[in-house]
């Protein structure tokens, strides 16, 4: 059996590299290649570490097998939030959870006591990776990460919970062995499906990670005429101020206009650029709210008041919104533009775009 078992865990090494490899590779895959590597590295550590034949290895590489696996719960953070949070600004919090969970597990080294709080800590935050797939999903306007997004992210999750328990009911070395094969196989499963999803010939899907989704074959023209019809559909919906509705999903954006959600992702994605939902409505939100800050006549009005008018349902998430597009915040905007004299239009342009086909937020 123990053959058996570190069989399994060398293929499923194996496999990781090789992924990592063949991504670091090609240039355009080289921002997810380098946490591959750094997963396939660190979870190298774990799976010899966790494995039955552990007790024979010589001492010298016990240090380093468990200085690899105390980081993995960072590497499977930073693959995570590589793949699926396009703002960086976005993925610093899950970052510093699992640097955590890491120093926690580091502490643990001379404080044993710790390692239940830090398998409290990990298990919780795979739990929270395995909501924030679910929750972010309906945001996602890209359409192989969407088909992607659920299974990867909760067979990481689903996996990071088993270990988190395991350690936590059993402890590092008293975990039975049919639990420890089982464990084994499931990093080989794991890792298969993984270099299957990289490896394939063409296309290679985890561009689109990192760059916008760009057709592979030229546009059937039918095809281009019902892109067209949903263009005009979404453009006049947008100027009678849907954009203003609170809480305004895309499937509630398709049914307003008659436009299967799918088709509207693709739409609103390939043909006009954008990469998630709440970043192609805030650009109007925005771009209005801009106007009504410039407008020395609107000076009384305060900044809760135009969020709420724009369609935000509080402060918190409007002054988040208004910084990633500006680079300031509404106050700071406001104070710079009425200082100016100038209208909107002479002293600051609205972000440019970069599609020519996108629609222009009013």
């Amino acid at each position: 059996m123990i053959l058996f078992d570190i069989s399994i865990r060398a293929a499923a090494i194996a496999l990781a590299l090789l992924s990592a490899t063949a991504l670091m590779i090609v240039p355009q895959t080289r921002p997810v290649g380098r946490p591959v590597s750094a997963l396939a590295l660190t979870m190298a550590g774990y799976a010899l570490l966790s494995s039955l034949a552990a007790p024979g290895f010589p001492p010298a590489i016990i240090p380093v097998l468990l200085l690899a696996a105390i980081f993995v719960p960072l590497a499977v953070c930073w693959l995570v939030v590589t793949l699926f949070l396009d703002d960086p600004r976005d993925r610093l919090p899950w970052l510093l959870a699992a640097g955590i969970a890491v120093a926690l597990a580091i502490a643990g080294i001379w404080v044993p006591g710790l390692e239940v709080a830090r398998g409290l800590v990990m298990l919780a935050f795979f739990v929270a990776l395995l909501g924030m797939a679910i929750r972010t999903a309906k945001e996602d306007l890209v359409e192989d990460r969407l088909k992607f997004r659920p299974a990867f992210l909760s067979a990481i999750a689903i996996l990071g919970v088993s270990i988190s328990s395991t350690e936590l009911i059993f402890g590092y070395r008293a975990v039975p062995d049919a639990m420890t094969l089982a464990q084994g196989l499931a990093f080989l499963a794991l890792a298969f499906a993984y270099a299957l999803w990289v490896l394939k010939p063409e296309p290679k899907a985890c561009i689109c990670f990192t760059e916008p989704v760009k057709p592979a074959a030229p546009v059937d023209r039918r095809a281009e005429a019902v892109d067209g019809s949903v263009v005009s559909a979404l453009k006049n919906a947008l100027e009678n101020g849907i954009w203003r509705r609170e809480g305004l999903t895309i499937a509630a954006l398709g049914a307003e206009i008659g436009v299967p959600e799918h088709r509207l992702r693709a739409v609103i994605n390939r043909r006009l650029g954008f990469r998630n939902f709440p970043t192609f409505i805030n650009s109007y939100r925005i771009a209005a709210a801009k106007e009504v800050l410039a407008d020395p006549g609107e000076a009384r009005r305060t900044i809760l008041e135009i969020a709420y008018d724009v369609g935000f349902a509080s402060l918190g998430p409007f002054n988040k919104a208004f910084r990633d597009q500006t680079g300031e915040s509404p106050s700071e905007f406001r104070r710079r533009a009425l200082d100016s004299g100038q209208p909107l239009a002479g002293f600051e342009k609205s972000p440019s775009l970069p599609e020519s086909e996108r629609l222009r937020p009013h």
